[in-house]
């Protein structure tokens, strides 16, 4: 571990509770979770592969060919939905220090093979801002402090949005929006998400815009997914998702409208085939559980029960390896009854690795 990190932890922020390590690399402090710093990805790479050497561990490959694989999906654990991200949500941090103990543990073992991470990653203007509207006053939308807006189609002609955001004392009254582009495609783009079942539109104060630091993944989780690498020479799939203005990703695996003309415009069936094809299970992490995780986990558990439900036996859903905006939000119990009832499993980042069946 790297002397000139500075690990004194923010004021009033403990270390949670986790599981212990099996192995503990040198490049690990649960107080990393908490802060700020630069990751040291190449020692972390070196040490998982010393780990190997040493221990004579089987690389993912040799896995594979020998009927052993499994998968880890982090979605979107990034600096800026950290707590005091620009978007931040709290538990973030304890999520990402759950998921690492367990990513490394599975590593360890002859466990994961795969890993996959999704980064939200925005254009300038991107729908998804609240910068992107003009507000009344004539000047951009501003939700630097409100953080997050549902919109209403309050005037189709004119593209006009009715915008509440919520606070501790109820629904706010933000009073009307317009798109500064195309606010005739984004009245469709509304329409489109009402027919589909996914609800209104979402702003955001700006998130993860491309070329700042904001789409980084947490440290913490770099530094793994590293020592992942070398011990095992497994290579994480990125998964990038938001690089389309005009329409916004709420899951990982798809957009929130089909757009034929971008690499990004469908769904992702190739990534998200590679979870089929694991002989064990394959475990969701990340945030938040009742927006971007919520929507990455209903895309696969829709894709597999319309192609081979019986691949949904394979899923399992950490659930204290993810942070919500509001817990037990409604929408996110009626899902997880449901997916349970489909086969789906629900653990804790504790959980005893199973077998390959």
């Amino acid at each position: 571990m790297s002397t000139a990190i500075d690990l004194t932890l923010p004021a009033g922020v403990t270390v949670a509770s986790h599981a212990p390590l099996l192995y503990t690399p040198e490049f690990w402090d649960p107080r990393k979770a908490y802060i700020r710093y630069r990751p040291d990805v190449e020692t972390a790479f070196r040490e998982g592969v010393a780990y190997r050497k040493n221990n004579k561990l089987r690389t993912a490959a040799q896995l594979i060919e020998l009927g052993i694989s499994n998968a880890i999906m982090f979605t979107d654990l990034q600096d800026d939905f950290r707590e005091g991200g620009r978007l931040g949500v709290n538990g973030t941090d304890t999520a990402v220090l759950r998921a690492c103990v367990r990513a490394i543990n599975g590593t360890i073992l002859d466990h994961y093979t795969l890993a996959v991470h999704s980064q939200d990653s925005h254009p300038p203007l991107h729908l998804s801002f609240g910068s992107r509207w003009w507000a009344e006053d004539g000047l951009p939308f501003d939700l630097r402090e409100h953080k997050a807006a549902v919109l209403d189609l309050a005037d189709e002609r004119r593209g006009i949005f009715k915008a509440t955001c919520f606070g501790p004392n109820g629904p706010i009254d933000m009073g009307h929006i317009k798109s500064m582009f195309n606010a005739d495609d984004t009245v469709k783009y509304w329409h489109h998400l009402q027919g589909t079942g996914q609800g209104p539109v979402w702003v955001f104060a700006m998130h993860c815009k491309i070329g700042t630091d904001g789409t980084n993944l947490h440290p913490l989780l770099s530094e793994t997914l590293a020592f992942m690498e070398g011990a095992r020479m497994l290579e994480p799939v990125p998964l990038f998702k938001g690089h389309i203005r005009d329409t916004d990703w709420f899951g990982a695996f798809q957009p929130c409208r089909p757009d034929s003309t971008h690499p990004q415009g469908g769904f992702q069936k190739t990534i998200v085939d590679l979870f089929g094809q694991v002989k064990g299970t394959s475990d969701f992490v990340g945030v938040t559980e009742d927006f971007c995780n919520y929507h990455t986990e209903q895309q696969a558990v829709r894709y597999f029960d319309n192609t081979n439900a019986r691949l949904l036996e394979k899923l399992a859903f950490v659930t204290d390896c993810t942070a919500a905006i509001v817990p037990d939000a409604p929408h996110v119990v009626k899902f997880y009854a449901e997916a349970e009832a489909k086969g789906v499993r629900f653990i804790t980042h504790d959980a005893k690795f199973q077998a390959a069946a």
